[in-house]
């Protein structure tokens, strides 16, 4: 009974290693590690972020080249 349970657990050992090997070992498991971990998120947090700051900085310059409507009243002046 005792033999059993052993290799039972060597079994599953072998089973998890190579389930852990395949992930490691192709380009689709680094990003299946990514997923699995966090890492894929803080990304994307970090792109968005990225990108929401480009455009802020973009709607900035458009707001500066908008003529004030007192500009426009001193001139008609």
């Amino acid at each position: 009974m005792e033999l059993l349970n052993w290799r039972r657990l060597f079994m599953a050992l072998v089973i998890v290693l190579t389930g852990l090997g395949m992930i490691g070992g192709c380009d689709s498991g680094e990003k299946a590690v990514d997923e699995i971990t966090g890492n894929r998120a803080v990304k994307q947090y970090h792109k968005s972020k990225k990108d929401i700051e480009k455009i802020a900085d973009q709607q900035a310059e458009r707001y500066k080249g908008i003529p004030d409507d007192d500009d426009k009243e001193n001139a008609e002046e």
